[in-house]
C-alpha cells in the first residue's frame, strides 16, 4: 500500500515543480539544495535560539525538498535510475543531520538524558528506508507500515511546533521500529507467495 500521506505532499509538489521545470535547475541540484536546506535546519536546531514553532516550520520546509525534486524530475521529463539513487542517499543524510542538530541540542540545554531517544529515533529512521531499500533491490514493493519518510517529517515538525519534540521523538522510535517489522513481515510474505 502506497503511502497516502507522502500522495498528498507529492500533489503539492507538482505546482511549484511546475514552476521550477521553466528554468534550468536540475532534480539533482534541487536534491543537494534539500541537504543544504537540512543542514541550516539543524544548525539553527542546535544552536537553539529560534522558538519550536519556528524549528518546526522550518523541519516542514526543508523536507518539501523531497517531493520538489521528485516533482521536477517528472515535469522535465528527468526521471532517472540515478537520480532516484541519489535522492534516495542524499536523504538520508538529510535524516541524520536533523537528528544530529537536535541531539547537540538536547546536549547543550541539559536534557542529555534525551540523546538515547534521539539515537533510537534516528536508527528506526535508517532501518525504516533500508528495508525499503533492500526489498526493492530484490524487486520487491515495500512502502507498507505507519512510519515512512513523510510521516517523520511531519510528525516531527508538528512536535517541533507544539513545543513536544521529546514526545515526537518517541513516537518516532516506536513507530519507526514497528514500521521496520511490518516491513520485514511484508517482504518475508511476499517471497513466500513468490517461491510457491
Amino acid at each position: 500500500m502506497a503511502d497516502p500521506l507522502g500522495k498528498y505532499i507529492r500533489a503539492i509538489a507538482k505546482y511549484p515543480g511546475a514552476i521550477l521545470a521553466k528554468t534550468k535547475i536540475t532534480p539533482d541540484q534541487v536534491t543537494v539544495l534539500g541537504l543544504l536546506a537540512n543542514c541550516a535546519v539543524a544548525y539553527f536546531i542546535a544552536r537553539g535560539n529560534l522558538n519550536f514553532f519556528v524549528m518546526g516550520i522550518l523541519i516542514w520546509a526543508a523536507g518539501f525538498f523531497d517531493a520538489l525534486d521528485g516533482s521536477l524530475a517528472r515535469h522535465t521529463g528527468r526521471v532517472t535510475k540515478f537520480g532516484n539513487f541519489f535522492d534516495s542517499v542524499i536523504d538520508r543524510y538529510s535524516d541524520s543531520v536533523i537528528y544530529l542538530g537536535i541531539l547537540v541540542y538536547f546536549l547543550g540545554s541539559g536534557h542529555a538524558n534525551y540523546a538515547i531517544l534521539v539515537a533510537v529515533a534516528m536508527m528506526g529512521s535508517l532501518a525504516v528506508s533500508y528495508v525499503r531499500a533492500k526489498a526493492e533491490s530484490l524487486g520487491l514493493e515495500c512502502e507498507v507500515g505507519l512510519m515512512g519518510r513523510t510521516a517523520r517529517i511531519v510528525l516531527l515538525g508538528a512536535a517541533f511546533c507544539i513545543g513536544q519534540a521529546f514526545w515526537g521523538l518517541l513516537i518516532i522510535a516506536v513507530l519507526a521500529h514497528l514500521t521496520v517489522l511490518q516491513r520485514i513481515l511484508h517482504v518475508r510474505d511476499k517471497l513466500i507467495k513468490k517461491n510457491r
